[in-house]
Parts: C-alpha cells; sequence; structure tokens
C-alpha cells in the first residue's frame, strides 16, 4: 500500500511540475512576444533585444511564483499561513492581470483608432468566452471532486463496528 501511495505523490508533483513549467515558459514567452513587438501597422515588426530576455525571465518567474502559491508548495520546514498565502495569492493574480494588460497595450501603440477599436471588441469577445469555459472547467471540478469524495466514503469499511 505504501509503494501506491508513494506513486500517487510522485504522479501529483510531476504533474505539478508539467502545470508549472508549462504556465512559466507559455506566459515568459508572451511576455517576450510581445516586448518584441515594435510595429503593428502597417507590417508587422519584432525585434529581439535583451529587453525580451528580460521580459521572458520575469514573465516567467511570476508565474512560476504564482503556480507555487496555488497549489500551496512551502520550502521544507516552512510553513505559510492562510492569510500571508491568500494576501500573497491576490497580490500575483493582480500583478500578472496588470502585466499581461500593460505587455498587451504596449504592443497595440501604433495602430489607428478604428483599427483598435476591433481589436478591443474581439479581445473582450475572447475574455468573456474563455471565462465561461473557465467557469464551466470549474464547476466540472468541483462536481468530480465532490463525487470522487462521495464514492470514497461509500467504499470505506465501516470502522464504528
Amino acid at each position: 500500500m505504501k509503494d501506491g501511495a508513494k506513486s500517487v505523490d510522485r504522479d501529483d508533483r510531476d504533474l505539478l511540475r508539467v502545470i508549472r513549467f508549462s504556465s512559466a515558459f507559455s506566459l515568459g514567452l508572451m511576455a517576450a512576444l510581445l516586448f518584441s513587438v515594435k510595429q503593428v501597422t502597417p507590417d508587422l515588426r519584432c525585434e529581439l533585444s535583451a529587453g525580451s530576455g528580460i521580459a521572458f525571465l520575469v514573465g516567467a518567474t511570476f508565474s512560476w511564483l504564482f503556480w507555487r502559491v496555488v497549489f500551496k508548495v512551502d520550502k521544507p520546514g516552512k510553513r505559510t499561513g492562510p492569510g500571508k498565502r491568500r494576501v500573497l495569492f491576490a497580490a500575483l493574480s493582480v500583478l500578472l492581470s496588470l502585466a499581461t494588460v500593460a505587455a498587451f497595450a504596449f504592443a497595440l501603440k501604433g495602430v489607428g483608432n478604428e483599427k483598435l477599436r476591433e481589436i478591443i471588441q474581439g479581445t473582450l469577445l475572447a475574455v468573456f468566452a474563455l471565462s465561461g469555459v473557465g467557469f464551466l472547467l470549474w464547476r466540472i471540478a468541483r462536481f468530480l471532486e465532490s463525487d470522487s469524495k462521495r464514492a470514497t466514503e461509500d467504499t470505506l469499511p465501516d470502522t464504528k463496528k
């Protein structure tokens, strides 16, 4: 039984690493790409520079820290209270959101008013659609967790006898 528990713990840890790495890599790549955009109209022009590398590292670091807080990974011997974790989670959420909006706005600095209006409408539509999908996934996850808990409780032998 212990080998099975160790295997599950190892699998969970590996999955968390994949989630943290892929999220950090993609957010860092997005930050670097948006920093590299120098001109949008009439042609798209990107320039890779040291700033692109710094933007990648900053985006990846903040994403890694964010998921570390979300998955409650503490360093050995150091415990973080739930209040401090909530404040850190909120601060990182706001910071990542603002950084994403700032990078997006920075990339659109050379776009005309007519085109800008269309881009904002499309962006808002995408945000609403993705928010709806996120809400549905959240509800499905809650349902599956409660169903799993219920199934586990039903299969446990009665120890009160």
